[in-house]
């Protein structure tokens, strides 16, 4: 196999990495979520089938438009990797009729693999406009999530091709009786701008063609009232 068909190792952990889009709509203020979600890149084996990982994760409402978050992501454990991720999201603008709300969330993404002794850490931030409807304030959204690669060099000390590593993301949530459970579905395009014929990953074919992979991810959630 020659070098560049070798996917480098930052982009290897970005692909396995990569999940849904946590907290698009903040949790009222006060309340605790705990939750869960699996999914992840098509491989295709016949049939596309999702790259089976996962992670659980905790919200806390800080205020009405402010949400903190942190996960541990599962899978990842049982092949000797330790993975977190974190950050907040915060409202910046109401929806009014067919104008969205919008949601920005910086957060970061942490993987060390104790095998290999290595650990990569990547800034990341995600945009997306989300429209409620119905009595129980159900929402799809649509958004961008952006990963930004710190390391300067890739595999075999070639120097960094992909410092910016974007993942357009669509999706729909929803919500239970009072809104206390949420159940979600998101479509990801993970790596656009990526070259996807790397010889010993079978992607199925993406919406991109040769660039980047799809992405399936279901998530659960439920809410606890933390109110005195």
């Amino acid at each position: 196999m020659k070098d560049n068909k070798l996917i480098p190792l930052g982009l290897l952990f970005f692909l396995f990495s990569c999940g849904p889009a946590k907290f698009v709509e903040p949790i009222p203020a006060k309340q605790l979520s705990v939750g869960a979600h699996f999914g992840g890149p098509l491989l295709n084996l016949g049939v596309p089938i999702p790259i089976p990982l996962s992670a659980i994760e905790i919200g806390y409402g800080i205020d009405s438009n402010t949400t903190a978050f942190t996960s541990l992501h599962t899978t990842a454990i049982l092949y000797g990797n330790i993975q977190i991720d974190g950050g907040v999201t915060y409202k910046f603008m109401q929806q009014k009729k067919y104008i969205p709300n919008l949601s920005v969330t910086p957060a970061f993404n942490f993987i060390y693999s104790v095998s290999e002794n290595t650990a990569k850490f990547w800034p990341v931030l995600d945009l997306n406009a989300y429209w409620n409807y119905g009595k129980r304030k159900n929402y799809f959204y649509l958004g961008i999530n952006n990963y930004f690669e710190l390391s300067k060099t890739m595999a075999n000390n070639q120097a960094q091709a992909h410092h910016w590593l974007i993942n357009p993301q669509i999706g729909h949530v929803l919500k239970g009786k009072k809104g206390k459970s949420q159940l979600s579905i998101e479509l990801k395009w993970l790596g656009p701008n990526l070259d996807n014929s790397y010889d010993f990953i079978p992607y199925s074919t993406s919406l991109f063609g040769k660039n980047g992979a799809s992405g399936v991810f279901i998530g659960y959630r439920y809410l606890l009232n933390f109110k005195k």
